[in-house]
């Protein structure tokens, strides 16, 4: 990531603002476990290359941080699954067959209160 300063009309110096959470890095060349961070600048600057990478590696890492908690959720919410099971086609099969049961329940009940509303 260039941390190099930029110049501002007035001719001083300012270093790029950098905003957003650390996440680790996945860029070849980068060590595991190293932290990757958005870079933000003033309005008109424009990032190098090198910063619009380091851009693209956080927000890939945190879509893919994003689709593990959704899939973690689901193993905590279908009872037919444990936290051993981390095939993404089995827990999305699993989350399939466990919301068409509670649909059928539904129905169940439905018919239910309207045979105890007669």
């Amino acid at each position: 990531m260039d941390t190099s300063a930029a110049e501002t009309s007035s001719g001083t110096t300012q270093p790029p603002v950098v905003t957003g959470q650390s996440k680790p890095a996945a860029a070849a060349g980068a060590k595991k476990g190293a932290r990757v961070t958005r870079v933000t600048k003033k309005k008109g600057e424009l990032l190098t290359e090198e910063e619009k990478k380091a851009n693209h590696i956080a927000s890939e890492q945190k879509r893919r941080q994003n689709i593990r908690t959704g899939y973690d959720q689901l193993i905590q919410i279908v009872p037919t699954l444990t936290p051993s099971q981390r095939s993404e086609a089995l827990i999305l099969q699993k989350t399939v067959e466990y919301i068409k049961y509670l649909l059928m329940e539904r129905e169940i009940l439905e018919g239910q209160v309207k045979d105890v509303g007669r």
